[in-house]
């Protein structure tokens, strides 16, 4: 009997570089942080880790110069929002932005305006989608652009929405956020404008998209000229989008709400 060869495609192999424990030993530091729920002390790593103050000191000196991890004046150390730029992109890798841009597509053609999703990203919030009505628009807004905190509509809702651990950060390095009655609104509405500061009259209302229930990571927001912007259309819109957004991820994700990694 002739022995027929398939042409299947190659297996790939592990490779037999071994891994540069240093690098090992700074990721597993990180992983400790993510999952503190406050700034944590030198010492304290050192005993979660199970090694000296001396090499965590090291680790952590190293992460704070990549800018990965802060030291705060009572000398503990937190992460900084950098992470979540990395959720960002494996948000875009794993293919979720192809699994939600229908959706974001369908509301532009149905607001006849951009239609975008915004992250947290240090002292921004940052345009991670976008999807437009296909037709010539006067607003522009595009993919990866950074939006206030303080006057735009996405920037506005996740600072007074988000969590406090996300937010409080930005607050102690002096960022500036919206003030007291502009949260206590947001939080009474669960939405957000812009405000009239954009002299080229482009207005926005945002949206939350939410995990485990009320967990603010995301805002869902319609942006375009002042005049064709109005409070109950965009809301017509945006809410229904959000929650269909909402439980696509949770099925992708298993239950997590993929935004932020």
């Amino acid at each position: 009997m002739n022995t027929v060869t398939s042409a299947a495609t190659p297996q790939r192999t592990r490779s037999t570089t071994p891994p540069l424990a240093t690098v090992v030993k700074a990721l597993a530091l990180l992983d400790s942080l993510a999952d503190a729920t406050e700034p944590v002390r030198v010492s304290s790593l050192a005993r979660a880790m199970g090694t000296s103050r001396a090499e965590i000191h090291r680790q952590l000196v190293t992460l704070e110069a990549a800018g990965w991890m802060e030291q705060l004046p009572d000398g503990a150390y937190r992460l900084t929002l950098r992470p979540a730029h990395l959720g960002h992109a494996a948000l875009r890798q794993a293919g979720i932005g192809e699994r939600t841009a229908p959706l974001l597509e369908r509301a532009a053609r149905q607001a006849g305006e951009v239609v975008s999703i915004a992250v947290l990203d240090t002292d921004t919030a940052r345009v991670v989608q976008r999807a437009d009505p296909g037709r010539s628009l006067h607003a522009t807004l595009l993919l990866g652009d950074r939006l206030s905190l303080t006057s735009s509509a996405s920037g506005r809702l996740l600072a007074a929405l988000c969590p406090q651990d996300v937010v409080e950060p930005l607050r102690e390095r002096g960022v500036a956020l919206p003030d007291d009655d502009a949260v206590g609104l947001i939080n009474g509405t669960r939405w957000a404008t812009s405000t009239d500061d954009d002299e080229d009259g482009i207005a926005a209302l945002a949206v939350p998209l939410c995990r485990h229930g009320d967990e603010v990571v995301a805002a869902l927001s319609v942006h375009g000229p002042r005049e064709r912007i109005t409070t109950a259309d965009a809301l017509a819109v945006l809410r229904p989008t959000a929650r269909e957004v909402e439980q696509l991820l949770r099925l992708d994700t298993d239950g997590a709400l993929g935004l932020y990694g």
